[in-house]
């Protein structure tokens, strides 16, 4: 889903919350009675970003150990030259998931504005988000930084092949 989609069913959404709002209250609801439904809805978006923060640690686990790997290829001779990534497929897909992970952070932004678009303000959903930030900017970085071990693996291998040829 693209952003600007995500944008436009942010703002259908807090449309239709702000009219069901005003037919509640004027059921002669109570306004705490009113905001029920956002604070289930509010809820449910925790209990969401607590799973995204569980995956993406995983994520973020598994691309220090794939940096570690990629080093390690390159320091152990008889392996140094095994790893190349001669398409770009392996960088094409780190880059991908990072502009993923990217992508998601500016749907987490775009979900919190409308939370406090709305007038809703919660301490847990706040705890989340930031944390949530916090793994999504981990994960972005353990990304980029296997991107650049993945160029600098393949640059020294081209260069040992390059040398090969030339001796």
């Amino acid at each position: 889903m693209s952003t600007s989609s995500v944008q436009m069913c942010l703002r259908r959404l807090q449309a239709l919350w702000r009219q069901a709002e005003r037919w509640w209250v004027r059921l002669v609801l109570p306004q705490i009675m009113a905001a029920l439904p956002l604070c289930f809805l509010c809820w449910r978006h925790c209990r969401t970003l607590d799973g995204k923060i569980l995956r993406l640690r995983r994520i973020s686990q598994k691309l220090e150990r794939w940096q570690r790997a990629i080093r390690a290829y390159g320091l152990d001779p008889k392996t140094q030259m095994e790893m190349l990534d001669v398409d770009h497929a392996m960088r094409n897909e780190m880059a991908s998931t990072r502009d993923m992970l990217w992508g998601l952070r500016a749907d987490c932004i775009d979900v919190e504005r409308m939370f406090n678009q709305l007038g809703y303000r919660s301490h847990r959903l706040q705890q989340r988000q930031d944390t949530l930030m916090a793994v999504l900017d981990h994960c972005c970085v353990a990304a980029s930084t296997v991107l650049a071990v993945l160029a600098e693996h393949d640059a020294a291998v081209l260069q040992r092949l390059r040398a090969q040829r030339a001796a």
